[in-house]
């Protein structure tokens, strides 16, 4: 009862922050304009992911799921995200305080996972932030994406860990800020947003890996989606000779909104529905042995390349 209590406080507190960025995006300029890449037809502000983070910080805070080290790591690497979106930083000041991050988060499970929780920060949170970045590409896309993939990891790991009711609150901030941008974008997250998001979710996947190897594994399953779409994006810019984090409209969700559904709410409704199965999976993946859990694991990765390959996104 507690639980959706403050579930039910995080969605109205971030429903309130987001909304309150959209004009002052608007008087600092900080829209995203139409372009080549880009479906949208207006400029719409992007600092959206303000109101995410801030939502996030303040019911962190308050069921103690965010402190010292994890909340330093995202504030470093909102704040780098936010100044991305506001003056177009060079990848390598990114790359940089993404791994800043990283070690920030690593720390902060040093005494569960030792060394283990710094490699796994320093690799987790530059490949999360930037895979969810790069699906951020239709309205309601990544942020319902990581939604879903956060309720799914509330299931896996509640009970098993004091900073479960983090993925609540994250879920809950994500609800928010859906108000805003789907089906209509009255504002978009920006890279304050994404970034912040794929950091949250790293920091999820830890937790995971606190209560062993099959968790980790499931929670993998649970967050396949935005990993899979970037690497099917290098494979295929790596095939066309084109640098490989170059933007495109080649993406999975692109080419089955081209080839088939031709309207971009719909489309993402098809990748909601995607992401739950693979918190199903991920369910499944947590409930058998470990090596049945590795198979089905592969079988999923497969069957989702197979989908790209199909859909001409490889």
């Amino acid at each position: 009862m507690f639980e959706s209590a403050w579930f039910l406080l995080t969605v109205l507190t971030s429903i309130i922050l987001v909304g309150a960025t959209i004009p002052v995006a608007r008087n600092l300029g900080v829209v995203d304009k139409p372009g080549v890449i880009k479906i949208h037809a207006l400029p719409t502000p992007r600092l959206g992911g303000i109101g995410i983070v801030a939502s996030v910080v303040v019911w962190g805070y308050f069921t103690q799921t965010l402190l010292d080290w994890s909340l330093l790591g995202l504030l470093i690497i909102a704040l780098i995200g936010v100044l991305d979106d506001c003056y177009n930083l060079s990848p390598r000041i990114r790359l940089a305080a993404e791994l800043l991050a990283g070690v920030a988060l690593g720390l902060h499970f040093w005494e569960s996972l030792g060394w283990v929780a710094l490699l796994l920060g320093l690799i987790l949170v530059p490949v999360m932030s930037n895979a969810v970045n790069l699906t951020d590409g239709m309205n309601g896309l990544a942020s319902g994406n990581a939604l879903i993939s956060a309720l799914g990891l509330a299931v896996l790991l509640w009970g098993a860990s004091s900073e479960v009711p983090l993925t609540l609150v994250l879920a809950g901030s994500l609800l928010g800020f859906l108000a805003w941008n789907y089906p209509q974008a009255k504002t978009f997250m920006g890279d304050g947003g994404s970034l912040s998001i794929g950091y949250l979710l790293a920091m999820c996947w830890l937790i995971a890996a606190t209560q062993g190897i099959t968790t980790f594994l499931a929670a993998g399953v649970m967050l396949w989606f935005p990993l899979y779409d970037m690497l099917a994006g290098i494979v295929r810019r790596w095939r066309s000779g084109k640098p490989i984090f170059d933007g495109d409209r080649d993406h999975t969700y692109d080419r089955l909104d081209q080839l088939y559904l031709r309207n971009p709410a719909k489309t993402v409704l098809v990748v909601w529905v995607t992401s739950l199965v693979l918190v199903l999976a991920g369910l499944l993946v947590n409930s058998v042995s470990f090596w049945l859990g590795i198979g089905l694991s592969l079988l999923v990765v497969i069957l989702l390349f197979w989908v790209a390959y199909r859909l001409g996104s490889l």
